[in-house]
């Protein structure tokens, strides 16, 4: 009998049979939380930071009406961990893609979430054991995949499910191409590194109204993303990024919990550029610079509609 093969989005070829993400999106078809969406547009014209009325209030905030919103995290690296577990504490339940081993370089100097008794693990049964262990109520879903051999169409349903996707991933082709696919689906933010984390930037995608991830960052292709797989950084400037990206991902899904304005930030501004050190964007100290983007005339993916 002759054997079945498809071939993959990474170009190589696999054999043609049910995959456990597969699966598991044929067990999980629809969710109890209603679809609810920010009306971005709306918003940056009704915002006005000097207008006391609708300042975003620590004392109104109630975690509890985060419990059960699904997030999508692709990439358990160093920034990827540390979000996905400051994440936990929000009681989400979260899908982490990723397909690498726990080895004892990630835990040298803080560089990553995982501890020693994590080494050999995938990093997605690791996360999930110190997320669920750490936070009472929190579900992590561990897919241990490689996203350039994920077909779109599985992609496609897992982002359709959930609130929010992130991406915290290397791979510069699976960048973009997640970006292509995500954007008219599903809001998603990019966080990433820069060059020894001196900086870092968050970018912040929302279906049809903010420009897509290219336009975003001004890039055209995989070639102008440059890769910083396991390069020297200061674990205190990862965790910075991540966290500030992580208030940036609940943010987003208690204004579609309560449709309460996002007031905390600039929503009129979709790049955040963080400087872990005195710099040319940030001459006097480290801090924080927030941008808006524009889409570029004839981007295929910003000009889907």
């Amino acid at each position: 009998m002759k054997k079945k093969y498809i071939k993959l989005p990474s170009g190589g070829l696999a054999r043609k049979k049910p995959g456990k993400l597969q699966l598991f999106l044929a067990e999980n078809t629809s969710s109890d939380i209603p679809e609810q969406t920010y009306d971005f547009a709306a918003k940056q014209s009704e915002y006005n930071p000097r207008d006391n009325n609708v300042d975003y209030k620590l004392e109104t905030f109630d975690i509890q009406k985060l419990a059960g919103f699904e997030v999508t995290v692709l990439g358990a690296g160093s920034v990827g961990s540390f979000l996905a577990y400051f994440l936990g504490a929000a009681q989400l339940k979260l899908n982490i893609i990723d397909f690498k081993d726990v080895e004892s370089r990630h835990i040298q100097g803080g560089r990553t979430v995982y501890e020693a008794t994590s080494i050999g693990l995938s990093k997605v049964d690791a996360l999930k054991q110190k997320i669920e262990r750490d936070h009472l109520g929190s579900s992590v879903n561990p897919l241990d995949f490689n996203v350039g051999e994920i077909p779109d169409g599985e992609l496609l349903s897992l982002f359709a499910g959930s609130a929010l996707v992130v991406i915290a991933i290397d791979d510069p082709v699976q960048i973009l191409r997640v970006n292509d696919l995500a954007y008219s689906t599903v809001e998603f933010i990019q966080a990433a590194l820069q060059k020894g984390a001196q900086s870092g930037h968050i970018a912040i995608s929302v279906p049809f109204v903010t420009p897509c991830l290219r336009c975003t960052l001004g890039i055209n292709s995989e070639s102008d993303i440059h890769r910083l797989d396991s390069a020297p950084a200061n674990s205190f400037d990862i965790v910075t990024v991540s966290q500030l990206a992580a208030k940036v991902v609940i943010d987003f899904i208690y204004s579609k919990a309560t449709g309460q304005d996002i007031t905390r930030w600039d929503t009129s501004k979709n790049l955040i550029y963080i400087a872990n050190e005195k710099g040319e964007l940030s001459p006097d100290s480290p801090g924080i610079i927030m941008e808006g983007s524009s889409k570029r005339p004839g981007c295929p993916v910003c000009h889907q509609q």
